[in-house]
């Protein structure tokens, strides 16, 4: 562990708001935060897409704030009226967005899943891994303040890619669960020519923007 990851560690309680494994390694084993406190978010991810037409980023950003005030609600219900160690909490929303600004979530079904893919395959241009991060500094319940930020990553799909490889990826069921439908962690990064842009992003948290705003929020004297 490193000392700047100890030293907040001895102002704050890390708390990740996020049920993604992805996000969790990037939080525990790339970052060193091994004793991270999870929270799952009761936002319910259902804001009106025909809302966002042209406007992809503000949806994403939207949902990620949506997730953080419920987390504040939620934290002020769990503090009863005694006094909790200040925590640095991290929210985050993940989308994927063509080059038509159609949002891809997490596709559910092989195939939905297989139609992306092949979108992403046939298209000239690369597909945007947008990240939104809402990260709480939490005091007390009437005593927090939020940052927000995205980081856009491209990502370019392999035109020359095998089909029958690609439908094998679909029939496997991996990546059911992400956005978009690929994990560039695992096999489907086979299908990636390049990326431009932080890779932790297309995993799912963005790994600078991320660990500076903690620090920052830990540090505001120290910048």
């Amino acid at each position: 562990m490193s000392q700047v990851v100890q030293q907040i560690r001895d102002k704050f309680e890390v708390v990740l708001a996020s049920s993604s494994p992805r996000r969790y390694e990037i939080v525990t084993e790339v970052m060193g935060f091994s004793q991270v406190k999870l929270m799952k978010p009761s936002f319910e991810e259902n804001l009106d897409k025909s809302l966002y037409e042209g406007k992809p980023i503000k949806y994403v950003h939207d949902t990620s704030k949506g997730k953080a005030l419920g987390i504040i609600e939620d934290l002020g219900k769990l503090a009863c009226g005694y006094a909790q160690k200040p925590k640095l909490v991290i929210c985050a929303d993940t989308v994927v967005i063509d080059s038509d600004n159609t949002i891809h979530e997490k596709p559910q079904v092989p195939q939905r899943q297989l139609t992306n893919l092949l979108d992403f395959r046939d298209s000239d241009d690369p597909v945007k891994v947008v990240t939104s991060v809402t990260l709480i500094k939490w005091q007390g319940p009437d005593d927090y303040t939020l940052e927000q930020f995205e980081e856009i990553s491209e990502v370019y799909f392999d035109p020359d890619f095998p089909l029958s490889i690609l439908y094998d990826y679909v029939d496997s069921k991996d990546a059911l669960d992400v956005a978009g439908g690929f994990k560039v962690q695992s096999f489907g990064g086979a299908m990636i020519s390049k990326i431009n842009g932080d890779f932790y992003n297309v995993v799912g948290l963005p790994l600078n923007k991320t660990f500076k705003a903690l620090y920052k929020a830990a540090f505001p004297l120290e910048q």
